[in-house]
């Protein structure tokens, strides 16, 4: 990161926000004012990555989070209702396993989102497994947990990457992770990945660094999605 370049912006635009989320800058938790038109465009991208999963109609998705993922996940959730999915909720903690593995014995779930350490470890305590659990879904999963599912027979695992104020989201005809090009730009050198954004946001973000070594594919993805993907 060249000395002098600023990793966030020291005051926030002139766009209103509406909420204030949170972000991991590399471990350390920071606030993230939003507005309503960077969820308008979140909706937008979800909905561009999802454009190709098209028997979800009718059937449930359970999306597993905190408040510090409001700003992502409920965009995620109003992509999935346009597409007719009915969305429950689980809190992504150490003690809600229970809820989570009733959720999805009860109801028709097509999607468990999103997986992490905490939750795998979650439904353990409650004394399930959930590579058993997870038959026959799309689960997506981010870091350890994504590791520790990986390879199991009958379960459509894909990547969630976080990127600081950012993500990055694995689609059916994989080849990388999408993230929306049009509001961000991604650089990668060695073992750091750059975020900038790139359209009008309440914080605006220029080249924040993030731990992360990866990869960047431009290659057109066959379901239609328009932009690039991230590879690890």
């Amino acid at each position: 990161n060249p000395e002098g370049n600023k990793v966030m912006s020291e005051t926030m635009s002139m766009i209103r926000p509406s909420a204030i989320a949170q972000f991991s800058d590399n471990g350390v938790t920071r606030l993230l004012p939003i507005s309503e038109r960077e969820v308008n465009r979140t909706i937008a991208f979800f909905r561009r990555v999802l454009a190709s999963d098209w028997n979800l109609r009718g059937r449930f998705a359970l999306i597993l989070g905190t408040q510090a993922d409001a700003y992502f996940l409920a965009a995620f959730e109003r992509a999935l209702q346009e597409r007719g999915v009915t969305v429950c909720n689980s809190e992504a903690n150490s003690w809600d396993g229970a809820r989570t593995e009733a959720t999805i014995r009860r109801f028709d779930v097509a999607i468990v989102a999103v997986v992490t350490p905490i939750v795998l470890d979650a439904i353990r305590n409650a004394g399930h497994d959930a590579k058993t659990l997870f038959q026959g879904k799309i689960v997506w999963a981010q870091g350890d947990a994504y590791d520790a599912l990986e390879g199991t027979e009958g379960i459509d695992l894909r990547r969630w990457i976080p990127l600081g104020p950012a993500f990055a989201i694995e689609g059916r005809h994989r080849g990388g992770a999408h993230y929306d090009g049009r509001e961000w730009l991604i650089e990668t050198h060695g073992d750091t990945t750059y975020v900038t954004s790139r359209l009008d946001r309440a914080m605006a973000f220029d080249r924040l660094p993030v731990a992360l070594t990866a990869q960047i594919n431009t290659d057109p993805c066959p379901g239609g999605a328009l932009g690039p993907r991230i590879v690890l």
